[in-house]
């Protein structure tokens, strides 16, 4: 779609003046952009900082605009898409493609041994998970000792045909790295005593550096699969709850127009028994007390009924804010589920 000449040569002023630096240009930029790149970039980074620093970053480098024939915000946002499935790629994809297995150690019986080691950007229990079903999936069954997980029998590699038996343990990687574990993983000959070390078991560490790399890639994937579980399931009961809320706003508006109704009918029946009193103005004491006592009672009755048609409004008003707040929350998790398919996308 081609923009006018008047704004195009505007918005080529605009940019012209943030590649000269003015601070003027990039404030108005800014302000123009920024709070909707920073919900873009939040969405697809889910890091407030990161998020932050991104946005800082596009809006003010050097953008080229010569022969530009769109509109900036589309430019802008093309190039922002890019730098952030780019930074997807380094942050979450990242660990298989960029993270890679260094000879750590492994705590076994009190004795630490060298053993191949990696970070994960993951709590123990999901690598622990991710490492089982990875495992499983090739054929091979879980046991433990002594706190290590084993698996027996693999082939770290084509060479491997007799197999190894693999032993893996979780480390957190620091205090203030509170989703970050380290796997650790201590390849023997098969059915070796773990204290007995040999050449060929230090050879290797090499083979169980490889392997761990390739396991990260799984681990990325796994836990993008659960991430992606969890926003669905989160999605779903929040829309759950906004089903029950518009059916509670649907029950509300019948029962405030059924006492609308009652409050209408009540009214109507004062005045018949206004009317009746008046007529039995000469009656006997007794008839005109019965007239008189139906007569407070409807009185009492539009009390109450006032009452519950203000407690009824006071409740919808409750249930339409709750409604808004719902809503919001449904667009937040649509958010997260959508950066998390993408994300996927990516891998």
């Amino acid at each position: 779609m081609h923009m006018k000449i008047d704004e195009l040569q505007e918005e080529e002023r605009l940019l012209l003046a943030l590649e000269e630096r003015k601070m003027n240009a990039f404030m108005r930029l800014y302000k123009s952009y920024g709070e909707d790149l920073l919900i873009f970039a939040y969405t697809y980074l889910q890091d407030p900082a990161l998020a932050i620093e991104t946005v800082d970053e596009l809006i003010f480098s050097r953008t080229n605009t010569r022969n530009m024939r769109t509109k900036i915000y589309l430019l802008i946002y093309k190039r922002f898409q890019t730098t952030c499935l780019l930074l997807i790629l380094g942050l979450f994809c990242g660990t298989g493609a960029f993270a890679q297995a260094y000879v750590g150690q492994i705590e076994y019986r009190n004795a630490r041994q060298p053993a191949a080691t990696i970070r994960l950007p993951y709590n123990a229990g999901s690598v622990e998970d991710g490492l089982k079903e990875y495992m499983t999936a090739k054929g091979f069954k879980k046991s433990t000792t002594s706190g290590l997980i084993v698996f027996r029998g693999v082939p770290l590699d084509n060479s491997d045909t007799a197999g190894s038996d693999l032993y893996f343990s979780t480390d957190p990687a620091g205090r203030k790295e509170k989703d970050m574990t380290l796997l650790n993983l201590l390849a023997v000959q098969k059915n070796q005593d773990l204290l007995v070390r040999t050449q060929g078991d230090s050879d290797r560490i090499d083979k169980a550096r490889l392997f761990l790399d390739s396991l990260a890639i799984f681990m990325d994937v796994y836990n993008t699969r659960l991430q992606l579980n969890s926003r669905q399931e989160g999605l779903n009961k929040a829309q759950q709850k906004m089903n029950a809320l518009i059916n509670d706003s649907t029950d509300l508006d019948k029962k405030l127009r059924r006492l609308q109704s009652d409050l209408a009918g009540n009214q109507a029946d004062q005045v018949k028994a206004a009317a009746e009193l008046q007529t039995n103005i000469n009656a006997d004491e007794d008839t005109k007390k019965k007239s008189q006592k139906k007569l407070n009672r409807l009185i009492d009755d539009q009390g109450s009924l006032e009452k519950k048609i203000r407690k009824t409004q006071a409740d919808m008003e409750e249930n339409k804010t709750s409604r808004k707040e719902q809503q919001d929350e449904i667009d937040k998790d649509q958010q997260g589920l959508a950066a998390v398919k993408a994300r996927q996308a990516a891998e």
